[in-house]
């Protein structure tokens, strides 16, 4: 019997969780046994390059697609589900349970089971028997796993986000600039970035803090701020406060995330906890510079000195110094960059593949 995979999802917003997703089914976008269903739309959509991709046209937050889904699953012969995020694991619960006891059932946990939601832990252990498989992020999301619920060990496979190779890579010295041109950078411009959705748990304070701490010591290094603007009124009530308007920038969307890699000096992840970053790796394979703050979670994978310069967890001061110590000595960033293009082919995307259909074929 052959094995057809349906993935459903949430959401296709910008996320970490949507990205995995894009890159499963872009590298395989021959394949046609996988599918991928997200339950609801968002205003902004990650675009995926596959026929087999449907999205539910509504918006509603708590959208139940039951019978939609239950067609989908008759029509394509489909027999392992595969769910990412909260609501898609409780919908695929409800559905194994009341129409297919047969299918096989793989819970991906990105990163919710961190959070201080006492629902989703007890949805996880109400459907656990139901579960054939999960997978986790991180030997830390597992623990988190294990600690929340009732679910035994031998069920968790870990499996590490991982990059693209092909598209992230150094770019030539000219269409750097020319990138940088287009936000009013120049070419001899010291410049860091932080790119994350701007919640609590992010922690943009401590990027925004360290360019105050810097400009006032009269480093005049120039500070980007990409993603979702949650918090956008608080960080610019900072910035006019601070008067510091020449050093902060805003900027919404980023198309093109390897060029932007490629244009900047210095990535810059504050976040106080994580279950595993992304955007590090592609970020690394790319040939970019970061600074990471010192937390469990980023531990597994990242080492001090290695593939990034760790700062001591919100610690502004200390994040300032390392960026410093980056920019005046250049043969510490050059090593820095030489060693993580090393570390990052171990997170390739044929790899990943190649580890995912294994898990499969485990059911």
């Amino acid at each position: 019997m052959s094995r057809k995979i349906l993935h459903i999802i949430d959401n296709l917003w910008l996320g970490g969780a949507q990205i995995v997703v894009k890159w499963i089914f872009e590298n395989q976008v021959s394949n046609n046994d996988i599918f991928l269903f997200s339950v609801r739309k968002t205003q902004i959509t990650t675009e995926i390059n596959h026929q087999n991709i449907v999205q539910n046209n509504c918006v509603f937050k708590y959208s139940f697609p039951i019978f939609k889904l239950k067609k989908i699953i008759k029509d394509n012969n489909i027999n392992i589900l595969h769910c990412h995020l909260a609501k898609s694991q409780i919908i695929w619960g409800i559905l194994k349970t009341l129409f297919f006891p047969d299918l096989k059932l793989i819970f991906h946990e990105h990163w919710e089971i961190f959070e201080n939601w006492k629902i989703y832990p007890f949805f996880m252990n109400l459907f656990k028997n139901k579960i054939n498989l999960f997978i986790a992020v991180s030997n830390l999301t597992k623990e988190k796993i294990l600690y929340k619920t009732k679910i035994d060990s031998y069920k968790i496979n870990i499996l590490y986000n991982f990059v693209d190779l092909n598209k992230f890579k150094k770019i030539s010295i000219s269409n750097k600039n020319e990138y940088r041109s287009k936000y009013n950078l120049s070419n001899d411009d010291f410049v860091l970035w932080f790119a994350a959705r701007l919640i609590e748990r992010k922690w943009w304070f401590e990027f925004v803090e360290a360019a105050k701490i810097l400009r006032d010591k009269w480093y005049e290094f120039k500070f980007l701020i990409a993603w979702d603007w949650i918090d956008k009124e608080k960080i610019i009530k900072f910035i006019n406060k601070n008067k510091l308007e020449n050093n902060i920038k805003m900027i919404w969307y980023i198309k093109d995330m390897n060029i932007f890699y490629n244009m900047i000096d210095i990535f810059v992840f504050s976040s106080h906890w994580e279950p595993l970053w992304l955007t590090w790796i592609e970020a690394n394979a790319a040939s970019c510079s970061l600074i990471a703050s010192d937390i469990p979670w980023l531990n597994e994978i990242i080492v001090n000195n290695v593939n990034a310069m760790l700062f001591k967890k919100e610690d502004a001061f200390d994040l300032s110094w390392k960026i410093v110590e980056m920019y005046e000595e250049i043969d510490v960033k050059n090593e820095l960059i030489k060693s993580s293009l090393k570390e990052v082919k171990k997170y390739s995307l044929d790899k990943y593949i190649d580890k995912l259909n294994e898990i499969y074929n485990q059911i």
